[in-house]
């Protein structure tokens, strides 16, 4: 029995187990021509931007999207980073400017995470696992 136990919670742990791998974003700039109109705020279903590796950024763990004032321009940005840049939105003026313009950075650590500004974790990782581990742990351990 206790044979049993101890192989059904090696296979449950072992299926939590991921692979190793490095984080994918989706990589664009609003302003560049290799995607034309696609990369704006909010990416539709319609476009062609997949979520792409981040091998190229030493140590990436992030995905970010930038919207609003940046680089000299205004726009969308997505890219890969190796730092959290936060969460928050900011009003900017910059000399010669005859408007203040709102802009946003969102910063995110799952795989293709800056396609819009939800950030809200997945349910599955949320509730139903953790509730999942206690119901099998019961049973097999407290009998």
């Amino acid at each position: 029995m206790a044979y049993t136990a101890t192989c059904t919670f090696l296979a449950v742990f072992l299926l939590l187990i991921e692979t190793g791998y490095g984080i994918r974003c989706y990589q664009c700039n609003s302003t560049s021509n290799e995607y034309p109109f696609q990369c704006n705020e909010f990416l539709t279903s319609d476009m062609d931007l997949q979520p792409e590796s981040c091998d190229d950024v030493y140590g990436a763990k992030y995905c970010v999207k930038h919207i609003g004032r940046f680089e000299g321009g205004i726009g969308t940005k997505r890219f890969c980073s190796s730092v959290h840049m936060g969460n928050y939105c900011d009003y900017v003026k910059q000399p010669g400017d005859k408007l203040i313009y709102r802009t946003c950075v969102f910063t995110c650590s799952e795989d293709g995470c800056n396609s819009a500004i939800s950030f809200v974790p997945s349910t599955t990782y949320t509730w139903i696992m953790p509730a999942s581990l206690v119901v099998v742990w019961k049973k097999l351990f407290h009998r």
